[in-house]
């Protein structure tokens, strides 16, 4: 059950993903602020600033003392693993920001921009081998050739599918996507390189 959020400081930071994803290490069990500072890069001044931020919204509670030669480490865990936020304690800023992904979609944009040379030089709409209309760059590479990264950009403009068809396409999607995503801590790890994922899927309005 997921936990209700009262406290607004608390719905500001789990609206922002930059801060949000700071709670990541501790809701996987007791963690240091070092382990923090690892897991996104920061500096330690910045994982004891956001550490900080955490513990006064009430999202972090310590959890320990992790003995070590000199001074103790002082250990936190996540209240909870899953948070429900109601959406007038959410900034309006933050909403919009999530509501229209435009940090991931930057992101998105610039790495199509980096690896497919043709995006965003020429839009192609046209009809694929399966009648579908789809929306795309003006080349159509081999993309499933081994010389060509790992990406897909499409956009179809709408499958016509029977409601147990969808259903068993968005079961095949999640289930796919959790797969691969098992496997992201150890490849994190070995210091593979990291791959954007969007997935969507909803009944079109009419």
């Amino acid at each position: 059950m997921p936990l209700l959020v009262k406290d607004p400081l608390a719905a500001r930071l789990l609206a922002d993903p930059d801060m949000a994803v700071c709670l990541k290490p501790f809701m996987k069990g007791p963690a240091g602020v070092k382990d923090l500072a690892l897991a996104q890069g920061l500096s330690l001044q910045q994982a004891y600033y956001r550490v900080g931020l955490l513990l006064k919204a009430g999202l972090l509670q310590p959890a320990g003392l992790l003995p070590q030669r000199g001074r103790p480490i002082r250990l936190y865990r996540a209240v909870d693993i899953d948070f429900r936020i109601p959406r007038e304690l959410i900034p309006e800023r933050l909403w919009r920001a999530l509501e229209g992904a435009r940090s991931w979609q930057e992101e998105w944009e610039k790495a199509l921009a980096l690896h497919d040379p043709g995006f965003g030089t020429v839009l192609r709409v046209f009809l694929n081998p399966e009648g579908i209309l789809e929306f795309g760059g003006e080349g159509e590479p081999d993309i499933l050739g081994e010389e060509f990264p790992p990406l897909i950009n499409l956009w179809s403009a709408g499958l016509h599918l029977r409601w147990e068809e969808a259903k068993a396409f968005q079961r095949e999607l999640l289930s796919l996507y959790h797969r691969y995503a098992a496997l992201s801590p150890a490849r994190k790890a070995e210091g593979q390189p990291r791959y954007l994922v969007h997935l969507g899927l909803a009944p079109a309005p009419k």
